[in-house]
């Protein structure tokens, strides 16, 4: 058992593991390549819609995450058994905040929940919660570790009823997804008259002036920029709402979400722990996005509410039209 590629996300790919596909929201065929990664894998901008995706990919992306789960132990033991905290932790607390204040009860719909990080936030407070997690080891850890209620499912075939949930969340979830309007439709079908959709995702304008920099400084060939073995959609704060409106939400409001401070661990032990490293571990970087996310906060506003290249993430909060 190799634990190290426990998350399936190390070294190139074969071209007979993926597929060729159209862009997922105008479903048009012509594109412009930006960059390649992952051998076969391109990141192209759509000439239709203008949205930035993957192409090809692989052909059971979300497979990524259906591993062993001994594997997965040894990635976050030390949360499980309370000794540390979880790198995004500051992230999901933000998260939750922001939904606290629109929807502060009612019931509770996390889509992708993977081992339960950000749901075991929700312990203590007034929302009647849910998952679903396609993953077999992974949902089985957020049950057994956290105690969370979590089905082992896609959501299309999780069978719940029209119109249930107040809130339903996909955090760090939706540029995952193959055929994200498809998502969209079967996330309106359970969602109530009144509830509200909450999606945070990476911003592409983001990686795009990732790119522009490495380019620049000479360390395109250090950088996983588009993560593009598994993000194979990268909204942007205009391609993010116009899906939305094309699948029948409104966007009621947008902000900007702090910066995610990978851990470093892989670099000296060879495996991706979930809790913090050190921010001097990796100085250089923790202090640039925590730069870049207050650039982004100005750039917010000058842009009157429109997230340009500095955000790292765009939290998008929508509701049925």
């Amino acid at each position: 058992m190799d634990c190290e590629l426990a998350w399936g996300q190390k070294g190139y790919v074969k071209a007979d593991d993926v597929m060729e596909r159209c862009c997922p929201l105008c479903d048009s065929g012509a594109h412009l390549e930006i960059y390649r990664e992952k051998g076969p894998i391109r990141i192209v901008r759509c000439g239709g819609c203008g949205l930035i995706y993957a192409n090809p990919i692989l052909k059971e992306p979300g497979k990524n995450y259906w591993g062993d789960e001994r594997c997965y132990y040894e990635e976050a033991k030390l949360l499980f058994n309370g000794s540390a905290r979880h790198h995004r932790d500051p992230n999901y607390l933000q998260d939750l905040r922001i939904i606290e204040r629109l929807k502060p009860e009612g019931n509770f719909l996390d889509v992708g929940t993977n081992m339960g990080f950000f749901l075991r936030h929700t312990a203590g407070r007034k929302w009647n919660v849910f998952g679903v997690e396609p993953s077999p080891s992974l949902s089985e850890m957020a049950r057994k570790y956290f105690g969370l209620n979590v089905m082992t499912a896609y959501l299309a075939e999780a069978g719940f009823q029209d119109e249930f949930f107040d809130v339903v969340t996909m955090i760090d979830v939706f540029e995952h997804i193959v055929e994200p309007k498809g998502m969209l439709r079967d996330i309106r079908k359970v969602l109530k008259k009144d509830g509200i959709l909450f999606i945070k995702v990476p911003n592409g304008n983001y990686n795009l002036l990732k790119l522009w920099m490495a380019k620049m400084t000479g360390n395109l060939g250090a950088y996983d920029i588009f993560d593009s073995h598994e993000h194979i959609t990268h909204f942007t704060h205009a391609t993010l709402n116009r899906i939305l409106e094309d699948s029948g939400f409104r966007v009621d409001r947008v902000f900007i979400g702090r910066p995610i401070q990978v851990p470093v661990w892989y670099k000296y032990v060879g495996r991706y722990y979930q809790y913090p490293s050190p921010w001097a571990m990796d100085a250089k970087n923790y202090i640039l996005r925590r730069v870049f996310y207050w650039i982004s906060k100005a750039e917010f506003l000058l842009r009157l509410g429109n997230a340009g290249y500095f955000a790292p993430n765009i939290i998008t909060v929508a509701v049925k039209n």
